[in-house]
């Protein structure tokens, strides 16, 4: 094996271990609540925080275009070139189950309102729907990929994920 790759694989390993990511892997459920593995919740090329709300009437119209780019992403360049993680701004958990049914992703769970709310403030999300994108280290690459040459009404998904991969 190369060393100078081992090296930076290591450096990358530990920057992750000290980063948001450690953080957020701990609050990562799926959406029966259970508890997901916390590598593949952040282990992806990028990371797609959602912070959304079941009663956001935005939210819902941006959730299936959400949705396809990311089935279509992961069909095109397999499972690990994208996940998203929902940031819910609901308070109620029969809601905030309803609104998760919609998503083929993962979320943090209400139970932890506390990380949420940290999670809003880090990022200075002001309005929702946003979509922060994240490499696989933590860094953001896009601090709003909703919308332009991100993910929306008219955007081509695959062509958004090409242009976050230059940005890398």
């Amino acid at each position: 094996p190369n060393p100078a790759m081992a090296s930076l694989k290591k450096a990358e390993e530990q920057i992750r271990e000290g980063s948001l990511f450690t953080w957020l892997r701990d609050l990562v459920k799926c959406d029966t609540g259970a508890q997901v593995s916390s590598i593949s919740a952040t282990s992806a090329k990028l990371v797609g925080l959602y912070f959304s709300a079941s009663w956001c009437p935005p939210c819902q119209l941006f959730i299936p275009i959400l949705a396809q780019a990311y089935r279509q992403i992961r069909l095109e360049h397999g499972p690990q070139a994208i996940e998203i993680i929902l940031v819910p701004l609901d308070t109620e958990e029969a809601l905030w189950r309803v609104h998760m049914e919609k998503m083929p992703w993962l979320s943090v769970s209400l139970e932890n309102r506390e990380a949420v709310v940290r999670l809003f403030t880090h990022f200075q999300v002001s309005e929702a729907p946003r979509l922060v994108i994240l490499d696989s280290i933590g860094t953001v690459v896009s601090e709003n990929a909703r919308g332009g040459e991100g993910f929306g009404f008219g955007c081509d998904p695959l062509t958004a994920y090409n242009k976050l991969l230059e940005d890398l």
